[in-house]
C-alpha cells in the first residue's frame, strides 16, 4: 500500500506572470541543421521515428534575429494515422541577459498549431506555449510561441523570510 502525507502550506507563495512573444527556428537541411535523427522509421509511415532538437528561440522570425535561447528536447512521431504529428519534449534554455540560465520545460505536440504545457523549469514554472506556423518551406519552419508562464522566484523575500527564518 502506497502511504503518502498532505502538509498545509504554512504560507501563501508569491507567484510572478510573465508573457514572452518568441519565434523557434527548426532547420532541417545543412549547413544550418539544427536537429538530428537517432531513430530511423521502423515502418513506412514513419511511426517511431525519434530526433533530437537544438531549435534557435529568437526575437524574430528573421534568421538574423536576437538569439534569445535554445529549444533542446526530443521529438518522436507517435500517430499512426496523422503523417505530420509529432510528440515533443524539450527545455527552452534562455541565452539573453535578463533570464539567462533559466530553463523552462515544455512538453506537448508540434508541427500542428496549438498549446505545449510548460511543466517546470529551473524555478518553479507553470503556463502555456501558444504555438503557430509563422512560415515553411523545403528547408526550414519558423513557429510564432506566446508564452504565457507563472512562476515562483526562489528568491522572494516574503518565501525566504518565512522558510529560512
Amino acid at each position: 500500500m502506497a502511504y503518502y502525507a498532505i502538509a498545509p502550506l504554512l504560507c501563501m507563495l508569491v507567484q510572478r506572470e510573465l508573457y514572452m512573444h518568441l519565434y523557434m527556428h527548426q532547420v532541417v537541411t545543412e549547413p544550418n541543421l539544427n536537429q538530428g535523427g537517432v531513430v530511423g522509421p521502423p515502418n513506412p509511415n514513419g511511426f517511431g521515428s525519434t530526433f533530437v532538437t537544438n531549435w534557435l528561440l529568437a526575437s524574430g522570425p528573421d534568421p538574423n534575429a536576437t538569439l534569445i535561447g535554445r529549444a533542446e528536447g526530443i521529438l518522436m512521431k507517435t500517430n499512426h494515422a496523422n503523417l505530420d504529428h509529432w510528440y515533443s519534449s524539450m527545455n527552452f534554455v534562455f541565452k539573453d541577459t535578463r533570464f539567462s540560465g533559466s530553463t523552462l520545460k515544455v512538453m506537448g505536440s508540434v508541427p500542428q498549431n496549438g498549446e505545449m504545457s510548460i511543466i517546470g523549469g529551473r524555478t518553479i514554472w507553470q503556463g502555456v506555449v501558444e504555438h503557430t506556423i509563422f512560415s515553411q518551406d523545403g528547408h526550414s519552419r519558423i513557429y510564432e510561441l506566446n508564452v504565457h508562464a507563472f512562476y515562483t522566484p526562489m528568491a522572494s523575500s516574503m518565501v525566504s523570510d518565512l522558510l529560512y527564518a
